[in-house]
């Protein structure tokens, strides 16, 4: 048995214990938030909960190897957790299920990044009309921030590419014939993964079947979620709704990925019955660094107001 009250701070054993429903964890800088997480899995098992029956979403690979690492130990056991990783782990791993639902093949291969700049860049001299045409790179940039942030080409152009606004309409062409000859050769890129799983999750009798089945989500890194991934998050804890999401609003860096930092600060819009619990104590620096950090962090404007000590 893990003696929880020793091994734990006061802020992080709040959210060990009581992080039932929808739950928003504000981590500040060297706060344990991995900490954190790693121990309300193993309390969740604790209590008996499936292994099947927790979803732990991570940003990296490399965070999830170190989380269920971390899990094993609290436990005493060398079971994985079989639906814990990436967005795009997870994602894989589902559709490698149900992928004939929408057109694929239940083999389908994923396109790395080099395979997939090599097919952007085929389809590029399908509708070049000019020397001064982007690079399959900045193609491949423009194509997966749409799809990430849910806008269409013209937008992401306007928005974040405009000095390629002129070649908007081929670009959309070269777009929508990259995505053809994906769907002809049963591939997906990782940007595929996640919007098949939106859409796999549509399809009645799917979401619920997932949403059934996990009983308990956990999020790391929240605040580098898009939108296409919140909302594949809130379709799969529709039932049960025990969604616990850890991140910091000022730690947010990936808008250039199409992460939305809205996904933190309207959380309580989604859930209004949601609890806030803050990790504020910080050990990883002194208090004159983390003082100065607090007078620079208030100036935001749009912020979970905060003070790490």
């Amino acid at each position: 048995m893990i003696n929880f009250e020793q091994e734990l701070n006061k802020e992080q054993l709040d959210v060990v214990l009581n992080g039932d429903g929808p739950c928003l964890v504000l981590a500040g800088a060297g706060s344990g938030k991995t900490r954190t997480i790693t121990y309300r899995v193993a309390y969740l098992l604790e209590k008996g909960v499936s292994l099947d029956q927790i979803l732990l979403v991570t940003f990296t690979n490399r965070a999830a190897h170190e989380m269920i690492e971390r899990v094993q130990s609290l436990t005493n056991t060398e079971l994985p957790l079989p639906w814990s990783g990436t967005f795009h782990h997870i994602a894989n791993k589902i559709l490698r299920q149900y992928a004939t639902y929408l057109g694929y093949k239940n083999n389908f291969n994923v396109l790395d990044a080099d395979d997939s700049q090599a097919l952007i860049k085929m389809c590029i001299k399908e509708f070049k009309t000019t020397d001064k045409f982007p690079s399959a790179k900045i193609v491949g940039a423009i194509i997966s921030f749409s799809r990430n942030s849910q806008k269409n080409i013209e937008e992401t152009i306007e928005d974040r590419f405009s000095g390629w606004w002129h070649l908007s309409k081929t670009i959309g062409d070269v777009a929508a014939r990259y995505a053809q000859k994906k769907k002809e050769a049963n591939v997906m890129d990782f940007d595929d993964l996640l919007i098949n799983l939106a859409l796999l999750l549509n399809i009645p009798g799917i979401q619920e079947r997932f949403a059934n089945q996990f009983q308990y989500i956990l999020v790391d890194e929240y605040q580098d979620t898009n939108k296409l991934q919140a909302d594949i998050i809130d379709k799969l804890a529709k039932i049960h709704r025990n969604i616990l999401v850890v991140g910091d609003d000022a730690q947010s860096i990936y808008s250039f990925r199409a992460a939305d930092i809205k996904n933190i600060l309207n959380f309580e819009e989604k859930y209004p019955d949601a609890k806030i619990f803050r990790l504020e104590t910080n050990y990883r620096s002194h208090q004159e660094i983390l003082s100065l950090a607090n007078g620079v962090i208030e100036n935001n404007r749009h912020q979970y107001p905060k003070k790490l000590k």
